[in-house]
């Protein structure tokens, strides 16, 4: 049975992107050695394009690798490659690689893996034999992208990670106009939740990607906090999000791009006067909707040229919101 659309006169279109995939492949590796286990849990997904969009103008399948290929795929190569003992990383180079090698036909492959933030219990300072906490340190995450001749790109990233302080931070002297009712504010909650992701040079030999995702962690909350003793003033969370970017850059030569997504969780001082109580900022109401956000990308100038040649419009900065719109 043809398709009515296909009836339809052709017009002068063009595709601009065709990938797909498969999203959220989920899997917990346990590695058991005597009493002890160590585990990770991963969700993976994967996309592809392919040289040709037949299957999409005329219906022919023929050469489109099914979802659920990819996923057994991703499931086999886990197996036989050891998870447990390799980086996020090094998993979606594999994925890419193996993708890319194995059909003639893919042009591009995207690997976004995020791990779940599994942390050994313990108890009075003793690690549990086979006992995990969740941590709320934030998502550990990276993004690999490869085409058939040009080297791989390489993400890294932490998303989910919420961050507070009680003050240090306001805003003022922002623009004022007839709808505005903002007060100006030298003293505030100050309350985020991050998406920071950050791109590497074309040199990936050698990476050690576990201390530097360390040293990246520890620089966003420097930046956010300052000094454990006296922190340091915030005058809005743009200047946040590039002191964060600045941080990053700073302490970590092999990085040459981060991008920061930021949204501002509101507190507002609880009004008690009605009820005859005074309050003097100890009680507020967090304001979940709607809330601030804002993106930015801070990019060296003498990147690599690979990054060089992508536009920054160009990267995949929806690819973490529609691969996984829904949290791990």
């Amino acid at each position: 049975m043809n398709c009515v659309c296909c009836k339809k006169k052709p017009q002068e279109v063009e595709y601009v992107n065709s990938e797909y995939g498969k999203n959220a492949v989920r899997i917990l590796y346990v590695r058991r050695e005597g009493q002890v286990h160590c585990i990770k849990e991963l969700a993976i997904s994967v996309h592809i394009r392919l040289n040709t969009v037949r299957e999409y103008l005329n219906a022919d399948n023929s050469r489109v690798i099914p979802t659920d290929t990819i996923k057994n795929t991703i499931e086999a190569l886990a197996k036989c490659n050891g998870v447990g003992c390799k980086t996020i990383h090094l998993i979606s180079l594999l994925l890419c690689q193996n993708f890319i090698k194995a059909f003639c036909h893919v042009v591009y492959c995207n690997a976004f893996i995020q791990e779940v933030p599994w942390q050994r219990l313990e108890k009075d300072n003793t690690p549990h034999a086979h006992a995990f906490l969740y941590s709320s340190e934030g998502i550990r995450f990276c993004e690999v992208e490869r085409t058939q001749d040009k080297p791989p790109i390489v993400f890294s990233g932490i998303k989910d990670l919420k961050l507070m302080k009680t003050t240090q931070s306001g805003f003022q002297g922002f623009l004022k106009e007839r709808y505005t009712t903002l007060p100006e504010r030298i003293d505030r909650v100050l309350s985020v939740e991050t998406l920071i992701k950050w791109c590497y040079g074309d040199c990936l030999d050698g990476l050690d990607y576990d201390s530097i995702w360390r040293t990246a962690h520890e620089s966003i909350l420097d930046a956010f906090a300052g000094p454990p003793e006296t922190g340091h003033y915030s005058p809005s969370y743009q200047k946040t999000v590039n002191c964060i970017q600045t941080y990053i850059l700073e302490r970590i030569p092999q990085i040459e791009e981060v991008e920061v997504i930021l949204s501002n969780i509101h507190y507002s001082v609880t009004n008690l006067e009605k009820l005859g109580i005074s309050n003097d900022k100890e009680i507020f109401t967090p304001q979940e909707t709607p809330f601030g956000a804002c993106a930015s990308t801070l990019r060296r100038k003498n990147c690599s040229k690979n990054l060089r040649l992508m536009p920054v419009d160009c990267k995949p900065h929806s690819s973490i919101g529609w691969k996984f719109s829904r949290g791990i």
